[in-house]
């Protein structure tokens, strides 16, 4: 039996999110088996957010902390406000995104976990500026079950701008 994890107000594995906003993984894989990551992350005021994908063998779970979350799901577009939730199940084409007039805190919980994928994506945008190209995303997609369904085709120098909103001071 192993013993518990607790993680201070403030702590956790930071590293830039996925569209450059600073992202906490709160609770990563390593200390559930696997099993789910819990993950702190916000979106600036206006931001589009990451392209739609979907996820076959993973669910996600959204709580709002603060401000308004947007979230298209299967064509369907939802408003999460602070202290609400939403699960997003496998096989759903979706994107979380900010139409707000200001920061948008949220935790969200993927099973299995999926913290390995964000840590991949910010050392990919690292490398590319925050302009991947369509087949590095969709290599990454590939070994972490996340399928980006709206990337620009065109070769090699098809990219997609990931890194979308200015970085804010992580709310740890």
């Amino acid at each position: 039996m192993s013993d518990p994890v607790v993680i201070a107000a403030g702590q956790g594995r930071q590293f830039p999110g996925p569209t450059g906003a600073p992202m906490t993984v709160k609770i990563g894989g390593s200390a559930t088996g696997g099993a789910y990551s819990l993950i702190e992350y916000s979106h600036a005021a206006g931001a589009p957010g990451p392209p739609p994908h979907v996820h076959e063998h993973h669910e996600e779970a959204f709580r709002v902390l603060a401000g308004e979350l947007s979230l298209d799901v299967d064509g369907r577009t939802m408003t999460l406000r602070a202290g609400e939730y939403a699960v997003v199940p496998r096989g759903a084409v979706h994107r979380p995104y900010n139409t707000g007039p200001v920061e948008c805190r949220f935790l969200f919980i993927t099973s299995p976990a999926l913290d390995g994928f964000f840590a991949e994506m910010a050392a990919l945008n690292a490398a590319t500026g925050g302009n991947p190209s369509t087949a590095a995303l969709r290599e990454l997609g590939s070994r972490w079950d996340c399928v980006f369904v709206a990337l620009p085709e065109g070769g090699a120098d098809a990219a997609t701008r990931m890194v979308n909103e200015p970085p804010t001071p992580s709310a740890g």
